[in-house]
This record gives C-alpha cells, sequence and structure tokens, in this order.
C-alpha cells in the first residue's frame, strides 16, 4: 500500500463550486478530483448549511454504492466526510434525513484529545497515524521549560494513548517501550520540538513558548479532534503580555497536523519561524526542499540501538516562507544540535496557518522517499484542492 497514493493526506478542502436545490430523495453531494493522482482517505469539508438546511442535523451518508459513509459535523459550521477519491473523477454521496426511531450505526472515534491533569497536564491527542503531546501548566509551575511539539508513534488505527497512560501511571507498563501498539521515544527538551512554532526576537534569539495555559478541546471526532490553545503571556522585545493562541486541527487518515496561529499584543512585525529540531544521532537526516514547500527531518529516536525505528517528521508550508535553512545551536541542548526551520514575518492582527506531524518506520512509512513524496504530494493538494458541489 503506497503511502503517497493510497494513504493520501486528509486536507482542508475549499468549495470551488456550489449549487443547491431540493430533491425528494436527499441531498447529494459531488466531489471531483481534478488532478489524475488518486487522493484516498481523504476528509472533505463540506458547507454545513447547504445540508442541515434541508435534512436538519440528524442525516446518514451513502456513496453511488450504497456503502455508509462516517460524517462530523465541526463546530465551525462544516460536515467531514471521508473516502478514496481517484484522479480525474467524481463521486457522489447522498444525504438522507434520519427518521425517527431509525437506528444509525455509532461511527468508531479515530481523532480523540485528552487532558492529563494527573501527568503534568499533558494535552494528548492522535488519530489512526500518530500521537502527540503538548506539556501544560503543571508542568511550567514545576519549573519546566520544554518548549516544542513531542510524538508519541503508533502502529495500530485505533486510541492507544488513554490506556498507555493509565497503564505508565498505575506502574504496570511503561509508555517509553513498544508493547505492539508504538510509544514515546522522542526527545524535545528546550527546543522546538516536531513542528513548534515561535516569534524571533529582535537580537535573532528564538523565543520558545513554554506549555500551556489553557486547553479547550473543541470536538473529538470521529474524523476530527480540535483544540483551541491558549498561552502564558510573555514579553516579546518591548511587548508585554503577548499571548499566542493556536487552533490545531488533526483528521483521520492524516500524518499532519493543520495549526493556526495567532498573536495579541504585539505593536510591530515580528520574525516568525517553524521549525524541526535535529539530534546529534542524525545530524545530517534532513532535507530542505529547494521550492521551499517543505522539511523533512529523520529522527533516529532517543535510543537508536534499541531497535526503535525510525520516526519521521515533516512541517508542509501553507504559503512559501522567505526562507528555509539549517540553523545550529550553540552550545547544543543535550542530544539537540541544531533546527531545520521556515523563517516569514508575522503582521499584529493577522494568523499563520502551516501543517506538521509525523510517521513511523514501523507504523506506516516505509523511508523517507516515502515520506519526502507524500509532503509533496500534501503540498499538491493545497494548491489544487478538490471540488465540491451540493445539488
Amino acid at each position: 500500500m503506497n503511502i503517497y497514493g493510497i494513504r493520501y493526506l486528509s486536507i482542508v478542502l475549499a468549495a470551488t463550486a456550489i449549487s443547491l436545490c431540493s430533491c425528494s430523495r436527499g441531498v447529494t453531494v459531488s466531489v471531483y478530483n481534478p488532478t489524475a493522482t488518486a487522493r484516498n482517505g481523504l476528509v472533505v469539508e463540506i458547507d454545513a448549511s447547504s445540508i442541515t438546511a434541508r435534512l436538519g442535523k440528524a442525516f446518514s451518508v451513502k456513496d453511488a454504492d450504497g456503502n455508509a459513509v462516517t460524517s462530523q459535523l465541526t463546530y465551525d459550521g462544516k460536515v467531514l466526510i471521508q473516502s478514496d477519491f481517484p484522479g480525474l473523477t467524481t463521486r457522489k454521496f447522498v444525504f438522507k434525513k434520519t427518521k425517527d426511531g431509525e437506528e444509525v450505526v455509532p461511527a468508531d472515534t479515530f481523532c480523540v484529545g485528552q487532558i492529563r491533569h494527573d501527568m503534568q497536564d499533558d494535552f494528548t491527542w492522535e488519530n489512526d497515524r500518530g500521537g502527540y503531546r503538548l506539556y501544560g501548566p503543571s508542568y511550567r509551575k514545576g519549573g519546566g521549560n520544554v518548549s516544542g511539539y513531542d510524538i508519541w508513534t503508533k502502529s495500530v488505527d485505533y486510541p492507544v494513548l488513554a490506556s498507555r497512560y493509565d497503564d505508565h501511571m498505575a506502574g504496570k507498563i511503561s509508555y517509553h517501550k513498544d508493547y505492539g501498539n508504538g510509544m514515546d521515544v522522542y526527545t524535545v527538551g528546550h527546543t522546538l520540538g516536531a513542528g513548534m512554532n515561535a516569534l524571533v526576537l529582535p537580537s535573532d534569539e528564538i523565543a520558545y513558548p513554554c506549555a500551556y495555559q489553557e486547553c479547550d478541546i473543541i470536538e473529538n471526532g470521529p474524523l476530527r479532534m480540535t483544540a483551541k490553545i491558549t498561552c502564558y503571556p510573555e514579553t516579546i522585545g518591548e511587548d508585554k503580555d503577548v499571548v499566542e493562541t493556536r487552533t490545531i486541527t488533526l483528521d483521520k487518515g492524516s500524518w499532519l497536523n493543520r495549526t493556526e496561529v495567532s498573536y495579541e499584543g504585539l505593536s510591530k512585525e515580528y520574525g516568525l519561524i517553524n521549525g524541526i529540531v535535529v539530534h546529534k544521532q542524525n545530524p545530517d537526516g534532513y532535507v530542505l526542499d529547494e521550492g521551499k514547500r517543505y522539511l523533512v527531518y529523520a529522527d533516529l529516536t532517543d535510543n537508536p540501538k534499541n531497535d526503535n525505528g525510525t520516526i519521521y517528521i515533516g512541517i508542509v508550508n501553507a504559503e512559501e516562507p522567505e526562507s528555509t535553512a539549517y540553523e545550529s545551536l550553540e552550545p547544543n541542548v543535550g542530544d539537540a544540535v541544531g533546527h531545520i526551520m521556515s523563517r516569514t514575518s508575522y503582521k499584529p492582527g493577522s494568523s499563520y496557518v502551516y501543517y506538521w506531524g509525523s510517521g513511523w518506520s514501523k507504523g506506516g512509512v516505509t523511508d523517507m522517499k516515502a515520506w519526502t513524496e507524500y509532503l509533496g504530494g500534501f503540498h499538491d493538494g493545497l494548491l489544487h484542492p478538490l471540488e465540491v458541489r451540493v445539488k
């Protein structure tokens, strides 16, 4: 199964053409793939008002062959469905109102987040591809200074982080060892970790964010997890009480998180970066795309001799940054010797969108070539979204 063809990334889609009409048989949605590349396992966004105005919020979805399709109503007025979309092909889906008393088969949840107050307020989230962690207020109040995103590797397509935390906290099995479904073997430290963003001070020093202050898990599947992260007020240059807000979404079938970043309290433009830490275990294991579309790193984990596999990490830039480069850390931070990063400028009142995430050699990503092809294909998908029509 090809990661680029069969396991193509879920992306947020813009409806490029919409026409509406009533139909006694329900509402038909047509989705056209304008490229020759198959986009399979994709989560598609549809304007919810075009569905709910006719059917209400209780409806079922089937494809043209009559197969049931999982759907999700989102907090921001979208209907999500997931399916495969062959190149240069239109697929149709029929939405029908659910009758009173009609049984609907419950959908399995693949995308879920949780806050572990029993573990320094860790915010962890996952889908069927991988898992992630962000440190919380208890960690910061205890003197911690880890700043970047952490990774949980996964080799199964169902949620496991809650049980892994439960077992770890109960002293049964450590989540730092693989017992058939993944583990935590990634080192972050005082770095950008696996794709964090940060402002850059006039001195060119990185203003690393440390832990979140508030985390609001807005939706928990079945097809999408969305969380709003509010960071602690920080001093940036001459500006005091600057507050960063991030909205993170992770869809079923996706190897990448979509993250939208904004800052309140800035009086002028600052540099903004996103990046991936480079460890001494593989100092040359990175790729900077010539077109600045993506950054790639192959992390050999915190103990390569333990047969932990390779974690492939990537960032895709929604808009072309001003530059991409490797920058060394002087002095080194533990095993961290540098970052690969994108640089751009942030204007007060604006928002910045980018994508970041990871895959594992023991969890579906075969090698560096497959991973870079995936990221390049994902970027192409942003430029050429599927075309959605509602009839």
